[in-house]
């Protein structure tokens, strides 16, 4: 438990924080004034904390609490109340609470908060947490979204770059983490996978042995754009446990550090049974901690590509029969309304394979559109539009 003063010393302390940091608008839009309590949750480090803050800049109208502060780490669910006597002091009438998943029973106090008419602001880096702890205590009560690290048109606001070839350069190198663009920090990427895994999976799992799971996260983001089986994983990597080996890799989605893409099928059991194909949610992050997957250009780019279709689409599969395959698959509701192969470079060694695959994928799928995303050609080749990555990316 912590006194009132206390709390409003840390509060002034971490405003002061946060209005020295730069700021770019992003392109997610959060509502202000609902009767929802509104969530926005992604991965560690993405800009979360800045991106609810905006919302109150010019009005001036909301306290700002970071959980992830150690002078908290007495708060509990008693002190919530003390926040809103500080509001009302203040003149404020919006409560933004930053990765709240810290405190325990918190969800109690955001049904309260709600039901008295608070309105209340959440961020957090566990998706499945939050949702959890939400659909079970709050349902109907929150609206939740999800911010990424900066797409392609963020990351051109945020240094004033032009949209061409050179700035995508730039942002295939450095991918989209704020911090990182700004300052560069050499141990950046390895020390945020660390934060990552030991404090958002770790410490909330009760998993003792992390140099396991650190050579796990580290496989698979050697591994980006192949498809993988858990068996094989385990055998690889010498786990006990396939079992272990699926825990642990749906904790690294729910922290929204990688991605599963399931095989498009049908039947539900084809795709739970097919191996999957795995993406990182920053490619940038993953070429920091893998030395293999850096040289790897066409998966790099792949990468990119699944990461902005990420962002504006929650069902993506990719595509395979036994004569060819496609990268993605883009499902809205119950019709595939897109079909997308990611190539490099579309040469004379690869062209029939690269639309051969996005043809058969729109041909037995009957997938609205079919284009390749390259990183610089663009063409039509057999009524198949190739589209610049650094083009597509915005348009």
């Amino acid at each position: 438990m912590l006194s009132k003063l206390e709390l409003e010393r840390i509060i002034d302390d971490q405003s002061q924080f946060l209005s020295k940091k730069t700021l770019v608008k992003r392109k997610l839009k959060i509502p202000v004034g609902s009767s929802r309590i509104i969530i926005v949750s992604g991965v560690r480090r993405c800009g979360k904390s800045v991106l609810i803050r905006q919302q109150f800049l010019e009005s001036d109208n909301a306290i700002y609490l970071n959980f992830e502060d150690p002078r908290l780490i007495n708060f509990d669910l008693e002190d919530f109340p003390k926040l809103e006597e500080l509001m009302v002091e203040k003149g404020k009438t919006n409560l933004l609470l930053d990765e709240v998943q810290i405190i325990s029973n918190w969800e109690i106090y955001a049904r309260m908060a709600n039901e008295k008419g608070t309105a209340l602001y959440i961020t957090g880096s566990n998706a499945s947490m939050l949702s959890r702890e939400l659909g079970t205590k709050l349902t109907g009560r929150y609206s939740q979204f999800e911010l990424f690290p900066f797409s392609y048109s963020e990351f051109l606001d945020f240094l004033g770059l032009k949209q061409e070839k050179e700035s995508f350069d730039q942002y295939f190198e450095t991918g989209g983490f704020p911090e990182y663009i700004a300052e560069k920090a050499g141990d950046y990427f390895g020390t945020l996978l660390r934060d990552i895994l030991t404090r958002d999976i770790a410490v909330r799992k009760n998993i003792n042995n992390e140099q396991q799971l650190i050579r796990l996260a580290v496989f698979l983001m050697s591994n980006v754009g192949k498809e993988l089986s858990y068996n094989k994983i385990s055998n690889l990597l010498e786990f006990k446990s396939v079992r272990t080996v699926i825990d642990y890799c749906d904790f690294m989605q729910e922290s929204y550090l990688l991605e599963f893409v399931a095989l498009y099928s049908s039947s539900i059991k084809k795709q739970i049974a097919n191996p999957k194909k795995v993406y990182c949610i920053d490619p940038a992050f993953a070429k920091g901690n893998s030395l293999s997957f850096s040289k790897d250009l066409g998966r790099r780019l792949e990468n990119f590509v699944f990461i902005q279709l990420r962002r504006n689409h929650k069902t993506i599969y990719y595509y395979r029969n036994q004569k060819s395959e496609c990268d993605f698959l883009i499902k809205d509701q119950d019709l595939i309304i897109l079909a997308i192969q990611v190539c490099w470079e579309v040469t004379s060694e690869n062209l029939e394979r690269e639309i051969q695959g996005i043809k058969t994928a729109i041909d037995e799928t009957g997938a609205e559109k079919g284009i390749v995303i390259t990183y610089n050609q663009k063409d039509r080749i057999n009524g198949i539009d190739l589209i610049p990555a650094w083009q597509w990316l915005i348009d």
